[in-house]
């Protein structure tokens, strides 16, 4: 394995476009190639044997469309960024200017100049870049869902995606305040994150730091554009409040709220000596299941009683009908009045689902 090894990892400067590369295959030398390492992933058939493969790692898969917008990023990058806003002109000379105390990666610029150019660039750079839109199912079409653009950006551990993420959010808001009507922005800015620690961590997003946000430690905005950055709003929460809540007073014994959107639910409930669930079922005592069946919670269905040879009641399938939050009252609870009526939003989802 020794002969495998690469011998000088580090090719290139992390400050500027990677000009070679290694190119490794599991059981071959390493080979020293000229250039970027071109997008791809190796694909492994889990249907056949390792040993039956053509290569052990797989066979590699050029990612197209990845590699297409990363030329055309150098190409506009080369030619001055023709089609960007003045405001997204002066962040671009401001990350990248000489002199800077602390230098940002080749690879959170391209990043951020990346989702920027695909905003932005004038029409002619964007011929034949087909990124397609997310979109809802047919039944939540039917509800009035609409589809989005997703743009992700892949980065390694350590190389500082939430700088990235500062950068994107300083882009958007800055470009809203300075032309309200242009739609390609947004002064909201919702991030999405997996837990509290990260939520925590994430929290020198909030412009309204100052001097101690992010915008400022890295160097991202101008001091004198922290005022009308201010005028933005981020928001950084976890992805589970998004969870609808479901209207309810007094326990199962309580009296049905029907405030929100009803929603028919329909399981099997087993009798047993306490309310609890265990092993994916949910158990009541009979006297709790009468009760909630009088109080019109659940609606026993016919000929789904279960019984024992004593004729002792073991199960029943039920119905019941939940109320639970609109889409439009979650993110009213989430974002506030104010800003869950804004009908443009740039969301962030930093592993947030």
């Amino acid at each position: 394995m020794a002969d495998f090894q690469v011998p000088d990892p580090i090719l290139n400067s992390p400050y500027e476009e990677p000009t070679l590369h290694w190119w490794i295959e599991e059981g071959s030398p390493p080979q020293k190639r000229e250039g970027r390492r071109p997008a791809m992933y190796f694909y492994r058939d889990p249907k056949i044997r390792s040993e039956q493969q053509g290569r052990q790692g797989g066979e590699p898969v050029e990612l197209k469309l990845v590699n297409q917008i990363r030329d055309l990023v150098a190409t506009w990058r080369h030619q001055g960024c023709p089609g960007a806003s003045r405001t997204t002109h002066e962040l671009l000379s401001w990350w990248r200017r000489e002199g800077r105390e602390k230098r940002l990666f080749f690879a959170q610029i391209e990043a951020a100049e990346t989702i920027i150019f695909l905003r932005e660039a004038r029409s002619d750079f964007l011929q034949g870049v087909d990124v397609p839109r997310d979109e809802p199912n047919d039944s939540q079409k039917a509800e009035g869902a609409a589809g989005f653009l997703r743009y992700a950006s892949k980065l390694a551990t350590g190389s500082g995606k939430t700088t990235v993420m500062g950068m994107l959010a300083a882009w958007s808001i800055l470009n809203k305040v300075n032309d309200r009507a242009d739609a390609r922005f947004s002064d909201v800015v919702l991030v999405v994150c997996p837990n509290v620690n990260i939520r925590q961590r994430l929290a020198e997003l909030d412009p309204n730091l100052g001097d101690a946000s992010l915008y400022r430690t890295r160097d991202l905005v101008p001091e004198h554009l922290m005022k009308l950055l201010r005028q933005g709003k981020v928001v950084i929460t976890n992805w589970h409040v998004f969870e609808p809540h479901v209207a309810s007073v007094g326990g199962q014994g309580g009296r049905v709220v029907k405030a929100g959107q009803p929603v028919e639910t329909r399981e099997r409930i087993h009798i047993g000596e306490q309310n609890t669930t265990a092993r994916g079922k949910r158990y009541l005592t009979l006297s709790t299941l009468e009760m909630m069946v009088a109080a019109q919670q659940l609606e026993i269905l016919a000929g789904s009683e279960k019984r024992d040879e004593a004729g002792n009641l073991i199960s029943v399938e039920v119905r019941a009908t939940k109320y639970v939050e609109s889409d439009s009252a979650v993110i009213a609870r989430v974002l506030g009045r104010e800003v869950g009526g804004k009908q443009n939003i740039l969301v962030m989802n930093d592993e947030g689902r």
